[in-house]
């Protein structure tokens, strides 16, 4: 057998390994490589494990008897077998004392019957300690551990369940309860509620002003949105379109009562969103922008007169007009003097009225 100098180990027998430098085989047993003379320790040993059968031990699930439990089993037999056997001797004797048992002395001739084996001998007949296995019975005792286990786990549910049935049917009666009791409050809260008057027509009638008497007219409203507000709502409406167009489109033209009604439609529709009142006001507006022209230059030798408009609906700031033509396309130049000019109001609520505009002047009935 070759051995290597720089190894120490025979050539071509132990198992080998790689150089962790040169990663060229060399023996397991080397301390240094021989090609590239790299110190190698020595390999460590694998961690050796045993199982049980290797210490001598049982297969996991098997189970033998000991000596002593077998002892007790076997004294514990003999006990019973002792006391089973006094009973029946006792059985016995008192049997022979009674009638039946001299009757059968007497006769003689009657079988005696073989008694049945006793209460040890058919539990215990044929058992053998030996062969006793506790496998099976741990086996049977941790089924029923299980099988009680869950049992115990299905009362658990089924009372949970019970407590939850009997919660949600507190809480839905509770709610019941409480909602009668609201209704019931509720009711006599309506029945002696304060029901506020209102006196929208009142004011009217005592000559209150339309402002005041809309102001309690929605006032009775937000207080109580029943019917009866309603109508009286839709009464004093109805009053304050008509007293604003009869004001506005006065025959003959009155530009302070023009001003009222602007004003007090104004008022009003800054507090009421009804669309018959939005848009009476729209329509007042415009109208006072239409008063508010201002004739400026006067030639009534050419027969023409020249206007200034403030009216914001229109673009033109300036009209110059003739007899016959309009005016912001809406009055008609009837007369040019030299006291002013005349004219007509084409507007079919006016009812024809005339006017007059002087010169510098704001334009006044004719």
């Amino acid at each position: 057998m070759m051995v290597d100098k720089d190894e120490g180990s025979p050539i071509g027998q132990d198992p080998m390994r790689l150089c962790y430098v040169c990663r060229m085989p060399i023996s397991v047993l080397a301390i240094r490589c021989r090609y590239c003379g790299a110190e190698v320790g020595r390999p460590r040993k694998e961690q050796e494990t045993y199982t049980i059968a290797d210490l001598g031990g049982e297969k996991v699930g098997t189970y033998t008897v000991s000596g002593n439990v077998t002892d007790a089993l076997e004294s514990f037999m003999m006990e019973e077998r002792a006391q089973l056997e006094a009973e029946e001797r006792e059985r016995l004797e008192a049997e022979r004392r009674s009638i039946t048992g001299r009757l059968r002395r007497l006769v003689g001739n009657a079988p005696e019957e073989k008694p049945a084996g006793t209460n040890l001998d058919l539990r215990m007949g044929g058992l053998d300690i030996n062969a006793i296995n506790l496998s099976a019975s741990s086996h049977h005792s941790t089924t029923q551990r299980k099988r009680s286990s869950g049992e115990g786990l299905g009362k658990r549910i089924l009372i949970a369940a019970i407590i939850i049935a009997l919660l949600l049917g507190m809480y839905f009666i509770a709610d019941a309860a409480w909602t009668r009791i609201r209704g019931q409050q509720s009711v006599a809260n309506t029945e002696g509620a304060f029901v506020y008057p209102n006196r929208a027509l009142e004011i009217l009638a005592d000559g209150g002003g339309l402002v005041a008497a809309h102001e309690e007219a929605l006032l009775a409203l937000k207080q109580e949105n029943n019917e009866t507000n309603k109508a009286i709502a839709r009464e004093v409406r109805e009053k304050i379109i008509a007293d604003v167009k009869a004001r506005a489109y006065a025959n003959p033209f009155d530009m302070a009562q023009l001003s009222g009604a602007s004003r007090d439609i104004t008022q009003i529709g800054q507090r009421d969103s009804d669309t018959a009142i939005i848009q009476l006001m729209g329509t007042i507006n415009r109208e006072v922008g239409y008063f508010a022209f201002i004739l400026t230059e006067l030639d009534v030798e050419n027969g023409t007169a020249t206007f200034r408009l403030n009216n914001p609906a229109l673009t033109e700031k300036e009209q110059q007009v003739k007899v016959g033509d309009l005016l912001q396309q809406r009055f008609r130049v009837i007369e040019i003097t030299a006291g002013g000019v005349v004219l007509e109001d084409t507007e079919p609520e006016a009812g024809g009225r005339q006017l007059l505009s002087k010169k510098m002047v704001a334009v006044q009935a004719y």
